[in-house]
């Protein structure tokens, strides 16, 4: 089971990157994001899935904490520089000032707290 769930990571993840490239025709895959973003998320998606295939548990760190980073640089980008009105929808009965606010507090939170597992993964790796 963990295998087959690694090999579509794989699988699925190389698609999205082909289809972020402009290797898929565009009638297969449709994109509603920007390219990079579309590309971040395949390469996420091959490191979770290289991630589970990996027998050495210092090299499955090593791949986790790549990717926490990756989670984290995508959190604080979000925190930071996220136009306005882009996190204010979620929540319906509260005010979208306090909606984006609670928004942007949440993904620092989840960025702060993606760095510090990611940090706790690296010195795993060198114990």
């Amino acid at each position: 089971m963990g295998k087959g769930v690694a090999i579509f990571s794989l699988l699925a993840g190389g698609f999205v990157s082909a289809a972020a490239l402009g290797i898929l025709p565009p009638e297969h895959a449709v994109i509603h994001a920007p390219r990079s973003v579309v590309l971040g998320g395949g390469a996420l998606l091959m490191l979770i899935g290289f991630m589970s295939l990996a027998r050495d548990h210092r090299f499955s760190d090593a791949i986790a904490s790549l990717m926490l980073l990756a989670l984290a640089a995508g959190a604080g980008w979000f925190t930071f520089y996220a136009p306005e009105g882009t996190l204010h929808r979620y929540i319906p009965f509260i005010p979208p000032s306090v909606n984006e606010a609670l928004a942007h507090l949440l993904f620092g939170f989840g960025a702060a707290a993606s760095i510090g597992m990611a940090i706790w993964g690296v010195r795993r790796i060198f114990r």
